[in-house]
């Protein structure tokens, strides 16, 4: 038996993650919770009727400034890891066309520990923080 898939018997590629397509270029997702106890992750300015008992809920409630700040938070906190990657990557590059790519062996498990032991956590804390000061809404039902 052949070990190779066809296309009609390969895997449905899964998404990894926890942010819905859109959510880089159309901003974080708003968490409203409905009365009735669903919950629902809109996009700024989307409507949604909730199912169980009809009430219509509009993230446009949200004053557009607000709303502003905690993409703009969103945005800066996203900017080091990948300033970070395309250092390493362009180092990476460097070592390969000098013909010394028996550094690169140092260089990324090294970038890696200094990532994951140093930078993210101090990153995570800072990025909670400047969360944690943004305002809050309490959205009514239409």
């Amino acid at each position: 038996m052949s070990r190779h898939r066809t296309r009609a018997t390969k895997a449905v590629r899964k998404r990894i993650g926890h942010e819905r397509p859109g959510a880089v270029l159309r901003g974080p997702q708003i968490s409203v919770n409905c009365d009735c106890g669903d919950r629902r992750g809109l996009f700024y300015g989307e409507r949604w009727t909730c199912e169980s008992c009809g009430r219509t809920w509009d993230t446009g409630q949200i004053p557009a400034a607000d709303y502003r700040a905690i993409r703009q938070t969103q945005l800066r906190f996203r900017m080091l890891p990948i300033c970070l990657g395309l250092a390493v990557a362009s180092a990476a590059l460097f070592f390969m066309l000098t013909g010394n790519v028996f550094s690169i062996f140092f260089l990324l498990p090294g970038a890696l520990m200094l990532w994951f032991i140093f930078v993210r956590p101090t990153h995570r804390k800072r990025y909670m923080e400047a969360i944690g000061k943004l305002p809050r809404w309490d959205l009514r039902p239409e």
